[in-house]
Order: C-alpha cells, then sequence, then structure tokens
C-alpha cells in the first residue's frame, strides 16, 4: 500500500473514531459546546472551511483515481492470452491491481462520505449546543424577570399603599385646614366680641359716671332747694 492510501486509511479510522466519540450519548451538547469553544479548537475552527475543503478536494482527487483504476483493470485478466506460461502469474497481478484499485475506492468513498457526515454532525452538535445554551441564558432570565416582576409588583403594592395613606393624609390635612380656617374664624368672632364687650363696658362706665354726676347734681339742686322752703315756714 503506497503512503497516500495509508494516510486514506488513517484518515478513514480518525473519522470512525470520531463519529464514535460523538454519538457517546453521555457526553452533552452542553460539554462539547465548551470543547468548541476552548482556545485550542477556535484556532483551528478559525480555519475548518479551508481544512474541509482541501480534504475534499484530496478524497475526490483519490476517488477518481481509484474508479480510473478499476475501469483499467477491470477485465484486463480475461484478455490475457491462457497459452502463456507466464499467463498465471499476469492474470493473478492483474486480479492483485483490481483488488487494490476496489479496495481504494471503498477506502476514499467511505472517507468522503464520512467527512460530509461529519461536518454536517458537528454544525449540527455545535448549533444545538448553542440552543442549549440559549435556552438556559433565555431561562435564567425568565426567572431574573420573574424575581424583578414580583419586586416591582411589591413595590407597586406598597407606593399603593404609600398613596392611599398620602391621600387620607391629604384629607386630613385638608380638615385641619378647614378646622383651622373654623378656629381662626371663631378667634375672629371671639375678638369682636371682645371689643363689643369693652365698648359696652366703656359705655357702662361712662353711663355709671353720667350717672352719678347727675345724682350729685340732682342732690345738690335738693340742697339749695331746701333751705329757702325752710325761711318761707
Amino acid at each position: 500500500m503506497s503512503i497516500q492510501w495509508v494516510l486514506v486509511s488513517g484518515f478513514l479510522y480518525a473519522e470512525i473514531a470520531l463519529a464514535l466519540l460523538i454519538s457517546i450519548p453521555w457526553i452533552s451538547c452542553k460539554r462539547w459546546h465548551r470543547i468548541f469553544n476552548s482556545d485550542v479548537v477556535g484556532v483551528i475552527a478559525s480555519y475548518v472551511n479551508w481544512i474541509f475543503v482541501c480534504f475534499l478536494s484530496v478524497l475526490v482527487i483519490l476517488f477518481a483515481d481509484s474508479i480510473r483504476e478499476m475501469y483499467v483493470y477491470t477485465g484486463q485478466d480475461k484478455k490475457v492470452d491462457m497459452t502463456n506460461t507466464a499467463s498465471p502469474s499476469a492474470q493473478e497481478h492483474i486480479l492483485m491491481k483490481l483488488f487494490r484499485a476496489q479496495r481504494n475506492f471503498y477506502i476514499t468513498g467511505i472517507s468522503l462520505f464520512l467527512l460530509i457526515v461529519l461536518r454536517t454532525m458537528l454544525t449540527r452538535v455545535s448549533r444545538v449546543a448553542r440552543l442549549e445554551a440559549n435556552y438556559e441564558a433565555m431561562q435564567k432570565q425568565a426567572v431574573n424577570a420573574g424575581s424583578m416582576n414580583k419586586v416591582l409588583l411589591d413595590e407597586n403594592s406598597a407606593l399603593k399603599k404609600m398613596t392611599e395613606g398620602k391621600e387620607d393624609l391629604l384629607e386630613e390635612v385638608k380638615k385641619m385646614e378647614e378646622y383651622k380656617d373654623l378656629v381662626k374664624a371663631a378667634e375672629k368672632k371671639a375678638s369682636q366680641s371682645k371689643a363689643d364687650a369693652e365698648a359696652m363696658r366703656k359705655q357702662s362706665e361712662n353711663l355709671t359716671m353720667e350717672y352719678d354726676r347727675l345724682l350729685t347734681e340732682h342732690q345738690k339742686l335738693q340742697d339749695l332747694v331746701t333751705p329757702s322752703d325752710k325761711k318761707d315756714d
């Protein structure tokens, strides 16, 4: 087996091992997502398209070469002259070449098929891993949003109670203002009544003084009139 077919066989075994590794059920997509996001795999992933194209091109060329060899050696064993003494060894040589061509055909064909399948599997696994990561992030956001909504509802209830208490307080303040106005009006009336009472007291004092003055004058007049009456007698 030449060196290129040895490399293709090794590549085929590596593909089979990687396919089995991806198919292991206890390695979750989340773990694969961590592996894909590692630094080493990240560097390789940046060139994954070029690597895929290179391997695909090489395998397609080898696959076409194996088909060409199969086409060349198919039926050649029947064309060998059986009368020739060297024909059995030549026939075996042709059959060996045909067998190698068929072997190379199967190796390259399976390698090419697994390369496409592995690319699809890795793409799907990476996509599922991202979807799971996004789902977990959205779930955490939903839980946080629910908690925040509950906190906001509690704060809204507290604010509503505070608003109701504020309205009651405003009503009480309004009533106190009304009471204050009534008190001011009562104080004003009391002041007016006090002023009226003071005026009446002063008027009563003046009347009393006037009455006393008049009484004194009357007494004086009586004193003046009384001696003259006595003289006439």
